[in-house]
């Protein structure tokens, strides 16, 4: 069981790192295909819109496939795709490969959840679900850079092609055999509950809210946290292992999702008011760096576990609003900020990621406000 469970990780850890490829390898594409980097950046950010609009659709289709099937034809899109660049040499190329594997990375997201609880029936789904996302925290601190360092080796259309087989051979060798329940008839899929459009929203909004500013932490870093520019590596990967930590945290807390998206919430929201009002003592750029990546790393673990067990009967298709949920927070938030640091500076862009996170936090005490009613009721 728990061998399933790792390899599900790998797995999530290897489709994530797909989705930052070209983050790792930006300035050789660039100049390799003769565009500018804002160009091969937009590889990422379009990944994540083409995500956000066929995630559900595609899960939907998907839902009468054998999981292991299933997850193994995904992990064969993205080796295809990854493969598929060592031909490329033209960026509009390189983009039609990049959004055939990004229609089969959000149905990955979607399923790989519902099917990990699945497999682990008699663990706490708050600490299935840590296992399998931990992989989120690893593309972040090793994905990128052994990406990076692929490509610096061997070409980065090799370093593409070389991971991409990578993939599938983890995912044919070691991916559980193990037959998901799949329905018999059609059945039609019912609205969503309020609650659970109310953890979406919570999703949406403390998403878009981190990323508003996360997507420019370097730039933050500069202002107000006045990082030199040598220090800026290792403040991302404490970034980074605060992440895995918090991950780790969340796999064994046992505190109800519902709460420990609160808590995380509230701790992001605290990072960004740390930084806001930044102190020019030593160690603080440190806490605020460990405090924000664990706080997110848990925040993501809970959204996900609080959508599932408002939903256990639609599992997957309440993953697939939390991805599309999710992606849209990325996206949105990603331009939102580029525009607010632009025009109002750090203290602006920060300003507005914790209003956007305390609206989050606000339809998250109205959503347990009303969950308390109808118990009464």
């Amino acid at each position: 069981m728990v061998k399933a469970l790792l390899i599900l990780m790998l797995g999530a850890f290897v489709s994530q790192t797909t989705e930052y490829l070209p983050i790792g390898l930006l300035t050789v594409i660039a100049k390799d295909l003769q565009v500018t980097q804002g160009q091969v950046g937009f590889l990422v950010t379009g990944y994540a819109w083409i995500i956000t609009l066929t995630v559900l659709p595609v899960t939907l289709l998907t839902r009468r496939v054998d999981r292991r099937v299933l997850f193994l034809w995904l992990l064969e899109i993205i080796a295809v795709c990854n493969g598929l660049a060592i031909i490329t040499h033209h960026y509009w190329l390189l983009m039609i490969v990049r959004i055939a594997a990004a229609l089969g990375h959000g149905v990955f997201w979607s399923s790989i959840a519902a099917y990990a609880i699945k497999i682990a029936p008699a663990m706490p789904s708050s600490r299935v679900t840590a296992i399998v996302f931990a992989g989120i925290s690893l593309a972040i601190v090793a994905g990128v850079p052994l990406s990076s360092a692929l490509g610096q080796a061997f070409g980065w259309q090799r370093g593409f092609a070389l991971f991409g087989l990578m993939i599938f051979a983890a995912g044919y060798l070691w991916l559980p055999s193990l037959q998901d329940d799949i329905p018999k008839a059609k059945t039609r899929t019912k609205a969503p509950s309020a609650p659970l459009l109310s953890a979406i929203g919570v999703t949406l909004l403390m998403v878009t809210g981190h990323f508003t500013c996360y997507t420019y932490i370097t730039a933050l870093l500069h202002s107000p946290l006045n990082i030199a520019g040598a220090a800026i590596p290792l403040h991302l990967l404490l970034f980074g292992v605060a992440g895995a930590l918090g991950t780790l945290l969340a796999g064994t807390l046992s505190l109800r999702p519902a709460i420990m998206t609160a808590l995380a919430g509230a701790g992001v929201l605290v990072s960004l008011l740390l930084m806001l009002t930044a102190r020019p003592w030593a160690g603080y750029s440190w806490l605020v760096m460990a405090l924000w990546g664990g706080a997110i790393a848990v925040s993501i673990i809970a959204l996900q576990s609080w959508v599932i067990t408002l939903a256990p009967d639609k599992a997957e298709f309440a993953s697939a609003l939390y991805v599309m949920a999710f992606n849209v927070g990325i996206g949105g938030g990603a331009m939102a900020g580029g525009l607010l640091l632009e025009r109002l500076g750090s203290p602006g862009l920060l300003s507005t990621g914790m209003i956007i996170a305390i609206a989050g936090l606000m339809i998250w005490a109205w959503a347990q406000h009303q969950a308390r009613a109808a118990c009464v009721k």
